[in-house]
C-alpha cells in the first residue's frame, strides 16, 4: 500500500524502526487509502478516528522536517472548540491512545456508581419501590412487576446494593481482571472471594492491553518516548508491545503487517504548547 513516509526531526536521531519503507513526501492517494484503512478498522472509536486521521491528514498532504510544525498542523487539523477551551485537545486523544487495559467494569475516571453493585447472593427477590406506588392503575402494576421481573437483581439473584468492599480476579491465561463488589452485609463474602483468587492472581501474567495502541499500528515512529511525553514517567509500555497489532487476542489470528507511515520523533522534540 505504497510507501511508508517519513517525518524527520533535526535533533537526536531516533534509532531506526526495522521493516520496509521508504521516505520522502505523500500524496493524496496516500491520504485516501490511509483514511480508508483507518475508517475500516473496527478498534477505532470516534476519538481514535480523529486522531489518526488528522496524524494521515498532516504527513501526506503537509509534510515538513520540523517536529514543532507537524504538531501544530495536527492541532489545527484537530480543529479547536470554543465550548472546550480549556481543554488541550490533541493532548486528550493522545492519552485515549495510550497503550492499556481497561477493565469491564471500570472506567478511566473510576468506577462508575451503577458498576459498583454487590454481587453477594440475594435471599428474596427484589421489588421497586415507585414513588407513586399508591396511585398506580392495574396496567401500571403490570408493567411495573415485568420490570422488577427483568431488572438485574432478579434475573442475576444478586444483591445489587451500593459495593463497598472489593475484589480483584485476574484470568491466568490473559492476565485480564474486573472487580467484584461487596457491600457490608456481605463483607464475609468478599474475604471468601478473594482467598479463592489469591493463588490464581499471583499466577496470572500481565495484562494484555485492550484499549489505544492504534498510533503505533499506522505510524513508525519512537512510541514509548511520545507517549511518556504526554502521559508522564507514571505510565511503562506493555511487555506484548505498543502497537495493537502485536497484540494475542484470544481466539482471533494476528493482524497482517501493513505499511506505515514513518515518523520520527523522541521526546526531545515534542512540543510543549
Amino acid at each position: 500500500m505504497g510507501a511508508a513516509l517519513h517525518l524527520a526531526h533535526t535533533g537526536q536521531a531516533t534509532p531506526e524502526p526495522k521493516g520496509e519503507y521508504g521516505g520522502g513526501g505523500g500524496d493524496g492517494q496516500s491520504f485516501v487509502e490511509y483514511a480508508q484503512r483507518i475508517y475500516q478498522d473496527d478498534r477505532a472509536d470516534a476519538k481514535s478516528r480523529r486522531l489518526l486521521l488528522a496524524f494521515a491528514y498532516v504527513v501526506t498532504m503537509q509534510p515538513t522536517s520540523e517536529p514543532k510544525e507537524l504538531y501544530r498542523s495536527i492541532r489545527k487539523a484537530l480543529g479547536r472548540d470554543d465550548r472546550d477551551r480549556y481543554v488541550d485537545t490533541f493532548r486528550e486523544l493522545i492519552e485515549h491512545d495510550v497503550p492499556r487495559y481497561i477493565a469491564p467494569n471500570e472506567w478511566p475516571g473510576g468506577h462508575e456508581p451503577w458498576k459498583r453493585q454487590c454481587i453477594g447472593p440475594r435471599l428474596r427477590a427484589f421489588k421497586g419501590r415507585p414513588y407513586n406506588a399508591h396511585q398506580m392503575t392495574p396496567s401500571q402494576r403490570v408493567a411495573q412487576n415485568k420490570r422488577d421481573a427483568e431488572d438485574d437483581r432478579n434475573t442475576m439473584k444478586i444483591c445489587g446494593a451500593p459495593g463497598k468492599h472489593r475484589v480483584l480476579e485476574k484470568l491466568p491465561d490473559t492476565g485480564w481482571y474486573r472487580w467484584h463488589w461487596f457491600c457490608d452485609r456481605h463483607r464475609d463474602h468478599a474475604s471468601r472471594v478473594q482467598d479463592q483468587v489469591k493463588e490464581q492472581n499471583a499466577a496470572a501474567p500481565e495484562p494484555i492491553p485492550n484499549a489505544g495502541g492504534l498510533l503505533p499500528c499506522y505510524f513508525d515512529a519512537d512510541w514509548v518516548a511520545f507517549y511518556r511525553h504526554y502521559t508522564g514517567e507514571r505510565w511503562e509500555p506493555p511487555v506484548y508491545g505498543v502497537r495493537a497489532d502485536d497484540w494475542p487476542v484470544p481466539g482471533k489470528e494476528p493482524v497482517p503487517q501493513r505499511a506505515r507511515l514513518r515518523l520520527v520523533v523522541s521526546g526531545h522534540d515534542l512540543e510543549s504548547e
